[in-house]
């Protein structure tokens, strides 16, 4: 296929990349019979229906939707969603939402990279690294970027060593964002990686594996489960917009079908408003004192379950303390005022803290007290505040006084339903993360990136061995020179970065915070290189882009859908422009580099194709034994795996109707058993103790304490108290000059930073300052003003929305917009929280950003605020089309 824009094919592809979304919308309302119209004059098909199924990274894992794409003469025209089977509760189609449906209009966008290309004033000899963000473009060969590229990690690595190269990509690589560069870096003797922390798994690691004994999030139930529970109570979650898929569907059948479900939110999210019987406003971070009070109440009122807590817990009460501890520091003792801070945590100690009335607080603790199967939720976002660990504990210790976990209807969980982790259905490894070469700078006990993001210290063998960034100081840190704690075995480490690789798919400046001291880093590197398919806000401060496929334009596989289901990608057109795969790229940097090609990537796409049908594997829901999932035919292998020497084997769907649906499903249905969470643990709690320090749940947890005093960030008590975390975040830090706490939740708009380049999804959800009637009454402002965000680290201009159902004091503005900086201003025009967000590193790593102190006010300055559906989507500069 010609991918080159030339006059012959320019209506063919311009007429594409204008419509592609309103095609999008339309075939996505089509029946099942592929190719009829609903009555509509038949259009004769003569191209293809594929497989593209979402790559987006909506859930935090692998939940991903069935996306069908037309394609016709190798260009694609229109998509549909899944349509296979009865759409039953067990067995649900996997649909798109609208992020997923407009694909096409992110994959043809102008915002591609079309071409090798390097800043016009750039040069290795005088980088001008001010001129980053700001300068014109010029095209290049692939030979003349190339050589560029590995003459600038070659230099680098001569004077500053590994440790002057900062990654801007994931080491933790898996099927959606593997990038082989990575492995060129790591094979090169390592890069500095963004990992000591985390972005979005908030302050629940460290404080799950030793407060319950593992990672809680493989113990969500699954959505059979949540039939059987009465009440399900929503910390902060919001999943039609963060999650769409099936999550909020689910819920709102456990609601028709008799369970209440409360939300406890700052806002009226979409969540609330579809499924929500009830909705309890908060102020945002304040979370913990509204756990720590209703615990309170139940122990006030003697409804709670103390028998569960006397045979599976300690740190409740005063007769279950771990040796050594000392007296009146149990949970009994903080809540009812006889230890710590000697003030009893009653519901109007806790409505100066959060704005929940204390009437409501009483009322909520009595409802859950008297139901019996109650489902505890709460979202990341919740504990992604200073000293977040003390409210994961304290929901935990809230959802054990309950009772009952461990049997059906009774369960606390962050992550939301069970959509990956312990799957029934999986594919075969796409990278197997052991074939790659390792990162030096990431020995055992460095942090592992999301799961257990701080340093062990007594693991370490060597503690100068290892260096690995928190996100959230990372840009202060890099430009002080210096990282860490006084109290590390090393004191504070030294830094001396000079280069930088932004890859992975990731959006490195744009998706942690601390935006403009970020800009300011980057500027003084000697030398940033970039690889992505789009001119994102992270790429456009490089000095060398490299364009790369988008997953349309990469060889088919094998992939999770979720726990009960698997995807199938096809190949659906040919690399537009000059765009290549990453392990192209890589391969071609290693030889020019020294390396064989084959120590970056191990596999070829072939191989790692045929790994993911092959490896593929069913889990019986009945016996539990996995078996092959696929059934692959010798004539099979010779079409699709010539050169994988691979033998046929037998499993229990053909990889034919694979290929053909683009989706295989567990058989489930209503009656099948699903494993309960801890159910080995409390059937026997002796002989099948919890992976804690005590075998129990931890409600006293002194080595959570421990682990997270040890790194410093945050200094916490063994039990879940409520406290001001940080000086300068949350209720307490507002001043007159920052009245305002800001928190950040997801937007329809986008997959995290993924799709702001789609227009149309520009013009359906506008990015906005969302803000109460009573504060923007206050401030003179109006819904659709504009109104100017103001942080101590940042501005953002943004039209304002204005609301009722939004908690007065608060503000907030949905996360991932491209930020794009007026440089005579210093304002963000394109509304990035990260430009406002402070650099506060927190607990185990977290990313401690809810609650950052702002101030908002209607804008009468210079700049013309035009809606986003409007506003020119960056292009490079000095590059012809």
């Amino acid at each position: 296929m010609d991918t080159s824009l030339t006059r012959r094919n320019f209506l063919k592809w311009g007429a594409v990349a204008a419509g592609a979304t309103s095609m999008v919308g339309l075939a996505s309302c089509a029946p099942s019979t592929e190719g009829e119209q609903g009555g509509e004059t038949q259009v004769q098909e003569t191209g293809t229906w594929m497989n593209a199924p979402c790559y987006n990274n909506c859930s935090c894992g692998s939940s991903r939707c069935l996306n069908r794409v037309y394609v016709e003469d190798g260009v694609p025209l229109k998509t549909r969603t899944d349509e296979d089977g009865d759409d039953t509760y067990a067995m649900p189609q996997r649909r798109a939402c609208l992020r997923g449906r407009a694909k096409m209009s992110e994959v043809l966008s102008p915002v591609r990279i079309k071409y090798p290309m390097k800043r016009k004033n750039f040069s290795l000899d005088n980088p001008q690294g001010e001129l980053r963000g700001k300068d014109e473009w010029e095209r290049i060969s692939w030979e003349e970027a190339l050589d560029l590229v590995a003459e600038g990690i070659q230099r680098t690595l001569d004077q500053y060593g590994p440790t002057g190269i900062l990654c801007g990509a994931s080491s933790n690589i898996g099927d959606g964002y593997y990038d082989q560069n990575v492995c060129l870096l790591d094979a090169l003797g390592g890069s500095v990686h963004i990992e000591a922390g985390t972005v979005s798994f908030g302050s629940w690691a460290v404080a799950d594996t030793h407060m319950v004994g593992g990672f809680a999030m493989a113990n969500t139930p699954h959505h059979l489960q949540m039939l059987q529970s009465e009440l399900h109570v929503m910390f902060g979650c919001n999943w039609a917009a963060n999650k769409a898929g099936n999550h909020t569907w689910y819920m709102d059948e456990c609601r028709k079908r008799g369970a209440k479900v409360i939300v406890i939110d700052p806002w009226l999210n979409q969540t609330a408003q579809v499924i929500a019987d009830e909705w309890i406003p908060i102020l945002p971070g304040t979370d913990t004192a509204l756990c720590v009070a209703i615990c309170h109440e139940w122990i006030a009122n003697d409804t709670y379950d103390q028998e569960f807590l006397d045979t599976y817990t300690i740190g409740f009460d005063g007769d279950h303390m771990p040796e050594g501890a000392p007296a009146n520091s149990s949970w009994k003792d903080y809540v009812m005022g006889t230890g710590y801070d000697m003030v009893e945590k009653t519901p109007e100690w806790a409505e100066a803290i959060c704005g929940v009335p204390a009437d409501t607080i009483r009322s909520l603790a009595e409802e859950i007290a008297a139901t019996d199967k109650v489902d505890f939720f709460s979202s990341q976002s919740t504990s992604k505040i200073p000293a977040g660990e003390q409210f994961v504990q304290a929901f935990y210790t809230m959802a054990l006084m309950h009772g009952g976990i461990g049997t059906p209807g009774h369960y606390f969980s962050w992550s939301g339903i069970k959509d990956f982790m312990s799957s029934s259905v999986a594919p075969g490894s796409y990278c197997p993360v052991d074939a790659d070469p390792a990162n030096p700078l990431a020995p055992a006990g460095s942090p592992t990136y999301m799961y257990y993001p701080i340093p062990q210290f007594d693991v370490l063998e060597d503690p100068e061995s290892w260096l690995n960034l928190e996100p959230s100081e990372c840009w202060r840190s890099i430009k002080a020179g210096e990282y860490g704690r006084d109290c590390w075995p090393t004191g504070k480490r030294k830094l001396d970065i000079h280069a930088a690789y932004f890859g992975g798919h990731m959006s490195t400046l744009n998706q942690i915070p601390d935006t403009m001291t970020g800009i300011e880093v980057v500027r003084g590197f000697d030398f940033v290189w970039g690889c992505n398919p789009f001119f994102d806000s992270t790429r456009q401060y490089c000095d060398v882009l490299l364009p790369c496929c988008t997953f349309w334009e990469k060889p088919n596989k094998a992939f999770g859908g979720d726990s009960s289901s698997m995807l199938w990608f096809d190949k659906i057109m040919d690399p537009l422009y000059e765009a290549q795969p990453e392990s192209w790229i890589a391969e071609q940097l290693a030889t020019r580099l020294g390396l064989d090609p084959k120590t970056v990537n191990t596999m070829t796409d072939a191989e790692r194709t045929y790994a993911t049908v092959r490896d593929a594997t069913y889990t019986d829901g009945t016996t539990f034994q996995s078996e092959p999932l696929l059934t692959i035919t010798q004539e099979e292998l010779d079409q699709y795996f010539p050169e994988a020497g691979g033998q046929p084997q037998e499993g229990k769907f053909t990889f034919q109707e694979f290929r053909e649906k683009g989706i295989i499903k567990a058989e489930l249905s209503e009656d099948t058993v699903v494993p309960e969470p801890y159910a080995a643990f409390i059937a026997d709690p002796e002989g099948s103790p919890l992976a804690t320090a005590s075998g129990k749940f931890e409600i006293y947890c002194q080595t959570l304490a421990y682990m997270i005093n040890s790194v410093g960030y945050s200094t916490i008590q063994p039990i879940g108290m409520y406290q001001v975390g940080d000086p300068e975040q949350g209720a307490t830090a507002r001043t007159d000059e920052y009245p305002l706490l800001l928190w950040t939740p997801h937007s329809l708009r986008r997959a995290h930073s993924v799709n702001d380049n789609v227009v149309s999804l520009r013009e359906a959800f506008p990015q906005e300052c969302f803000i109460s009637t009573v504060d923007a009454e206050a401030r003179g402002i109006k819904n659709g003003d504009p109104v100017l965000m103001t942080s101590p680290h940042g501005k953002v201009l943004r039209p304002a929305k204005v609301s009722p159902t939004l908690v007065p004091g608060a503000v907030a503005i949905q996360d991932g917009a491209w930020f794009e900086i007026d440089e005579e201003t210093g304002i963000d025009i394109g509304g990035c929280p990260n430009v406002l967000q402070a650099p506060k590193s927190s607990g185990g790593g977290c990313q401690a950003w809810t609650g950052t102190i702002c101030q908002v006010e209607k804008y009468d300055g210079p700049l013309e605020l035009v809606p986003d559906k409007d506003r020119p989507i960056v292009v490079p500069v000095g590059i012809e089309e």
